[in-house]
């Protein structure tokens, strides 16, 4: 179950559908509520017609809007900021430096592990940066 009683969200991208699918449905079994997008474009629209997710499942290789320009977005939106971003890609040596990274195929336990102790810890679990670390992610979930 998701650490609060309202259920954490998450937010899927990646292009495969069977990765969505069964993350979708592996994340709803543990509590949470999921969302998916099938590339960066499609984040980005979630992004900016919903309240933030709790975390982000990232894949980086996509057709037009790649995972790396999903974080671009990120970082340019101060609202954006403190999500949590875990990379699950099939090309881990893609991945921008300072981010969790799972290969696919991957362990759902350890990513599981991960997504839970992100939306435990972020205690703006989708808020508002302050001011003082805008334009800048938080350490925490980029080491």
């Amino acid at each position: 179950m998701a650490p609060s009683s309202t259920p954490s969200t998450l937010l899927v991208v990646d292009d495969d559908p069977e990765v969505r699918m069964l993350l979708s449905e592996l994340f709803a079994q543990k509590g949470f509520r999921v969302n998916v997008a099938k590339d960066g474009a499609a984040a980005i629209l979630f992004l900016e017609q919903n309240e933030p997710p709790s975390a982000i499942l990232l894949d980086l290789v996509m057709p037009g809007i790649s995972g790396t320009g999903v974080l671009s977005y990120l970082g340019s939106k101060p609202s954006l900021l403190n999500i949590p971003v875990a990379i699950v890609s099939g090309t881990p040596d893609l991945a921008p430096h300072g981010y969790r990274v799972f290969k696919k195929p991957f362990r759902f336990a350890s990513l599981l592990e991960f997504v839970r102790t992100a939306c435990e810890a972020n205690p703006l679990r989708g808020q508002p940066a302050d001011e003082g670390g805008a334009g800048q992610r938080s350490p925490h979930w980029t080491r």
